[in-house]
Parts: C-alpha cells; structure tokens; sequence
C-alpha cells in the first residue's frame, strides 16, 4: 500500500494515508508525518485541472505560434507542389511587381443615394 502513495499537495497525502492504513487516524498522521518531514515544498492542495477553453487555447496558440516560426518551410513546401502540379494551383501571393502595378478599384460612395 505505500509504494501506492504518490503525494501531490497535502491533503491528497492525508487522504492516501488515511486510505493506506485502512481507515486508523492514528497510524494515518504518523505515516503522514514520515512523508512531510521530507517534502517541505508540497502545496497544502492540487492545482485546478485546466479547462477546455484554457487547453483549446493554448492548443490553438502554439499551431498559430509554429505557422508563424515555420511560414518559409511551408511555402517552399507549397511552391513544391505548385511546380509539381504544373503552376495550376494559384501563387501564396503576389510578387511585389505585379502587387504595385495592379491598382485598386475606387471605393463606392458611402451613404449615397442611388
């Protein structure tokens, strides 16, 4: 039973205690006394488990994150498969020469009647 035990915060220690000396509050808090002697940082309680919204979160930023540090490899990889299907997939992107000589279509009016 006590290879079983595996402190986590305080109070999972005592609940472990409790449960490996079969219920014996006694034999519980001399137990529990062995384990914390040694285990001066151990929190008086376990952290909160992390929620769905805080894990989508991080999952969601680290894919941004790795576009971010990894967007020359990916579009050398595209570029890759655009030359292998024979330029019939369109570019990432305008070069900077054709981007500049392709004006901009004017804005219509705002709030005009027609």
């Amino acid at each position: 039973m006590i290879q079983g035990i595996k402190p986590t915060s305080k109070a999972t220690l005592k609940l472990q205690c409790l449960f490996a000396t079969k219920g014996d509050i006694d034999e519980a808090k001399k137990l529990y006394d062995f384990f914390a002697d040694d285990i001066a940082s151990l929190p008086d309680y376990d952290p909160a488990p992390q929620t769905w919204v805080d894990s989508t979160k991080d999952v969601a930023g680290g894919i941004v994150k790795w576009l971010g540090e990894n967007k020359n490899t990916l579009t050398q990889g595209y570029d890759i498969i655009r030359a292998m299907t024979g330029n019939r997939l369109p570019p990432l992107s305008l070069p900077l020469e054709a981007a500049a000589e392709t004006p901009a279509a004017p804005l219509p009016p705002i709030n005009e009647s027609v």
